[in-house]
């Protein structure tokens, strides 16, 4: 959000001269004489900095501004100036909200001086507070999104943290338009898990040996003492390797549906798969 300089003071010269060097140096600023103008701008407008002077009309008018600022836009960051200033007129306006005092008269390059120090503070701490924010928002998400990729899709460690890194590059490259950090970075994460899926389902080949022999069922290559000597090794294998040797490389099913029909995490089944496989062709090999 682009930073918003108030100017208030009772002399009309002052105001207009200040805002315009403002916007000479493309500081968006905008100008009250009183303190009920300025009061009723601040309602409609957030202003970083507000630049008042001390006595509006009367001392107790500009005391009474740094009250009303407190009260409506306790954000803002106060410069009070003055011509009157005293020891006691400086504590007053500082325990009422003011950053510093400017003492009048004062050059237009010292006060433009003076806020652009304060609008390098807030951006400064803006920055730090944005680095805090992240980090904090890492740290919460941490778990959750390991656990989307490990226990709900079923991926190995390496896998689960190649995705939730590649759901924080896209998440600090668009931070700027996402309202829901935590919400958004989920919903990455399960989509980066069911992509990752998909291409291994499309990467896999069909059920083969090492030398590329075809599935040996009956009616196949090999003819029916090949079906028969894949049935005799399917039998010897523990139930979840029959299975998966059965459904994907003999009748073709799909990951998901395989994960589906067996109640396995659909990341674990290309993995079991591969070593069901290995155990059919050493069952085959005996």
């Amino acid at each position: 959000m682009k930073p918003r300089v108030l100017v208030v003071d009772d002399e009309q010269t002052i105001v207009l001269g200040l805002t315009s060097l403002l916007e000479l140096e493309d500081i968006e600023s905008a100008g009250a004489f009183d303190r009920l103008s300025a009061e009723a701008m601040m309602k409609g407008t957030f202003y970083s900095v507000i630049l008042a002077d001390v006595r509006l009309h009367t001392e107790a008018e500009g005391l009474e501004l740094l009250d009303d600022i407190q009260r409506i836009s306790p954000r803002s960051r106060v410069l009070s100036m003055t011509a009157y200033a005293t020891p006691e007129l400086e504590r007053e306006v500082r325990a009422r909200g003011s950053s510093s005092v400017i003492r009048k008269p004062a050059t237009d390059g010292q006060i433009l001086g003076a806020i652009i120090d304060v609008l390098a503070e807030i951006e400064r701490l803006a920055a730090e507070e944005t680095v805090l924010d992240l980090a904090q928002v890492q740290v919460q998400t941490r778990k959750i999104l390991f656990s989307i990729a490990q226990r709900r899709y079923g991926l190995m460690l390496e896998e689960a943290e190649d995705v939730v890194q590649e759901a924080w590059l896209l998440f600090m490259e668009r931070r700027g338009i996402i309202r829901s950090a935590r919400g958004w970075l989920a919903g990455t994460v399960a989509n980066l898990c069911r992509r990752h899926i998909d291409r291994s389902v499309r990467s896999r080949k069909r059920f083969v040996d090492d030398e590329g022999i075809e599935n040996r069922t009956d009616g196949q290559a090999g003819g029916p003492e090949s079906g028969i000597a894949v049935r005799q090794a399917l039998a010897s294998l523990d139930a979840n390797s029959r299975d998966l040797c059965t459904l994907i490389g003999i009748e073709g099913y799909a990951y998901e549906e395989v994960s589906s029909r067996t109640g396995l995490p659909l990341g674990s089944v290309g993995p079991m798969y591969m070593r069901a496989k290995k155990k059919l062709r050493l069952a085959l090999a005996a």
